[in-house]
């Protein structure tokens, strides 16, 4: 049997490591993708740093997974039924996972699918299942989008940063009329795409709002109309800024308690909230507290179209992509720059 190396989760509460696995098979409608390229995102560290029972994920998931949940390579074999792919054809693969049966992926919203649902999370690859922190992924044909003549080491952060902020960005489209005003929470790895995905969708002004003046130089570089400190005057200054009139569409890329308080105070009639960072953060959700009317929603993933339509984007040329490559000897070094803050644009790992 074929051995390869990949970079695991063996048990919870004990450090990622490399361990030897077998190379998977493909089955029928499956298809064994070479890697080329694998985004490193701030969740990793989140499963990585899990104890036994922990939420949201020790509590669902069995550890002993590949980590790696944006995921782009080559086809290397097919299995039987697969007749559109063919050996060396670019892929990227969809991040959530999906039967194709149940109620929510007939309706083609396969990110709430419920056979893979766990809790507040889904069982997916790299997340509960192997992922493409090795050589070689195995994933169903359903759940891949083909690339052209993209490269996949370039896009692969859009197949969870890029495809979920895309999502959440359509989910306030209808609200960004001319001469309305959206807020964008946190400009990292996902807020980073959520500007570029408002200046290209609707005419709305944007904000966005981040600790770091870093990351508001680059938000401003890619679309972003006035960038502010994430502060206690936050609030103030966008009021003012606004006069008075507050935001139509915020989305939260953080989700902690004083960033979602930030979104309530600025929020107005028929607008919307949308959270999508998972930093455990709450809201008090009644008369008084937001805007009346405005409404509150919590979006998770995307769908594979999503991915498809980004694919587009990105063959257009209409998408920034801001990575640094590293080596896959290398993945444990990337992790430590992530967790630092030390990363010049999103962290993709690349095999030989």
């Amino acid at each position: 049997m074929q051995k390869m190396t990949a970079f695991q989760v063996t048990a919870w509460g004990t450090p990622a490591e490399f361990v030897d696995v077998p190379v998977p098979s493909p089955g029928p409608g499956d298809v064994l993708i070479r890697m080329k390229g694998a985004g490193l995102c701030r969740s990793d560290l989140d499963i990585m740093d899990q104890r036994v029972g922990s939420e949201p994920y020790a509590c669902v998931l069995p550890a002993g997974f590949t980590l790696g949940h944006e995921n782009a390579g080559i086809v290397e074999q097919v299995g039987s039924g697969v007749a559109d792919l063919k050996e060396g054809d670019g892929v990227v693969v969809h991040h959530m996972h999906s039967c194709g049966f149940c109620d929510y992926c007939q309706h083609g919203i396969e990110q709430s699918c419920t056979s893979f649902a766990r809790g507040a999370v889904s069982l997916t690859r790299g997340v509960g299942i192997d992922g493409g922190l090795a050589p070689f992924l195995l994933a169903p044909r359903h759940e891949l989008v083909s690339l052209g003549q993209l490269d996949p080491v370039h896009v692969a952060p859009l197949t969870d940063a890029g495809v979920t902020a895309y999502r959440a960005v359509q989910s306030v489209i209808a609200r960004l009329r001319p001469g309305t005003n959206a807020v964008v929470i946190g400009v990292g790895g996902l807020g980073y795409y959520g500007v570029q995905f408002l200046k290209l969708m609707t005419t709305a002004k944007i904000f966005a709002l981040d600790i770091s003046p870093a990351r508001l130089a680059i938000a401003k570089g890619v679309g972003a109309d006035e960038v502010l400190p994430s502060n206690a005057q936050a609030a103030e200054r966008i009021l003012d800024l606004t006069r008075g009139r507050g935001a139509d569409a915020i989305i939260d890329f953080v989700g902690t308690n004083d960033t979602l308080a930030l979104a309530a105070r600025i929020s107005r009639p028929q607008g919307r909230i949308v959270l999508v960072g998972m930093e455990g953060g709450t809201l008090k959700v009644g008369w008084g507290t937001m805007a009346t009317s405005c409404e509150f929603a919590i979006s998770m993933g995307s769908t594979r179209a999503d991915l498809s339509a980004v694919c587009h984007l990105a063959a257009q040329g209409k998408i920034q992509i801001d990575s640094e490559l590293f080596k896959f000897r290398d993945v444990e070094t990337a992790y430590a720059k992530l967790r630092a803050g030390q990363l010049g644009g999103r962290a993709v790992v690349t095999f030989d």
